[in-house]
């Protein structure tokens, strides 16, 4: 670093939100190897995700994910985010998940394989299905997908 101008190792240390030491005498590879080592995904920034009852989750199901945001308590979820909500149980689901327990659900996306998908139909409420090889079709008829489960919180 003897040929970059002060002010430029500033704006640079700046940008990334570090001291103009870290960059001039640290190794930066061996700093973010170390860094990406504490989180199997890497260094993810939290992203807010609306709590929403269980008992107003079909009545929200269409709306944005900002309208939520403003109306509903938030949590914070770390990964690739987008159209994801929180679920609070409020009722016993599938005698897997119990009032108090938070599910974060990616809204209208269909599951992969072994990947528990939440569903809504009239005659059951809702309910979890797990995708596996003997299911062809995960959304039978009378039902709604209403996402994937990616992150379960158990009170």
């Amino acid at each position: 670093m003897n040929n970059v101008q002060r002010a430029t190792l500033t704006r640079i240390a700046d940008f990334f939100g570090v001291s103009c030491e870290v960059i001039e005498n640290h190794n930066l590879e061996h700093i973010e190897l170390i860094e990406k080592t504490l989180s199997p995904d890497g260094n993810k920034n939290p992203a807010a995700v609306p709590v929403i009852p269980q008992s107003d989750l079909i009545l929200s199901r269409e709306r944005r994910i900002g309208y939520l945001a403003a109306h509903y308590p938030l949590t914070w979820f770390f990964g690739d985010v987008s159209n994801m909500v929180a679920l609070l149980v409020e009722k016993n689901l599938n005698n897997m998940f119990y009032p108090g327990d938070i599910l974060i659900i990616k809204r209208d996306c269909p599951a992969k394989m072994k990947q528990p998908a939440l569903f809504y139909s009239a005659e059951k409420g809702i309910f979890i299905r797990e995708n596996d090889d003997s299911v062809i079709h995960l959304c039978q008829e009378g039902e709604t997908l209403l996402g994937v489960i990616v992150e379960e919180r158990i009170q």
